[in-house]
């Protein structure tokens, strides 16, 4: 690391600066040590699909993005578990092992909840999919918070299978009050 220091002359601060960073990383981290990596979706990139088999003949749901915070809802009052879905397709390097998933939504609804799934199935099968993981809010309202799926350990295959996330309202006469600003997803 010295040697890289003098070598930096004062033309370079900012390469080297950087080169410096990454050697002390290196050295931190250690050779060969598994590094976790991550992958953002927002919450306006889901998609509006149906859930329970009686629903599946009718249009998809309206969504709403509320005002500039791109915090996207289900627009339909009194859902159902399940009914309804924002559906979040992944797209993780093969071979990544998932090690968590971590959700931020509005939830200002006093009484609803969130629903949040893993689900897999394989490539151009047409199932419902498999439940790998899932996790909820809880029926307090009137805040912005963090929900976290929990410790996992789900290695991705793409020449198989299929990933996605989908986030599921249970709510009462407001459904903007159940918003997802975005999901996070830690992997190795």
């Amino acid at each position: 690391m010295t040697r890289l220091r003098k070598e930096c002359g004062m033309r370079r601060v900012q390469t080297c600066a950087i080169a410096v960073g990454l050697a002390a990383a290196a050295m931190l981290i250690g050779e060969g040590a598994a590094q976790a990596d991550s992958y953002n979706l927002m919450g306006f990139e889901g998609i509006p699909t149906l859930g329970a088999p009686a629903y599946t003949l009718g249009p998809p749901p309206p969504v709403g993005d509320y005002v500039t915070t791109h915090c996207r809802y289900i627009d339909v009052v009194n859902t159902t578990l399940g009914h309804y879905y924002l559906r979040y397709f992944l797209d993780l390097p093969d071979g990544a092992v998932i090690t968590g998933i971590s959700i931020r939504l509005a939830d200002y609804n006093p009484s609803g909840v969130m629903w949040v799934y893993l689900r897999s199935r394989p490539w151009n099968s047409r199932n419902v999919g498999t439940t790998v993981d899932f996790t909820l809010s809880d029926n307090s309202g009137n805040e912005d918070k963090v929900i976290n799926m929990g410790t996992m350990n789900v290695t991705v295959n793409n020449s198989t299978t299929e990933y996605w996330i989908d986030v599921s309202p249970q709510n009462s006469a407001s459904p903007g009050q159940l918003c997802v600003y975005g999901i996070h997803v830690t992997y190795n």
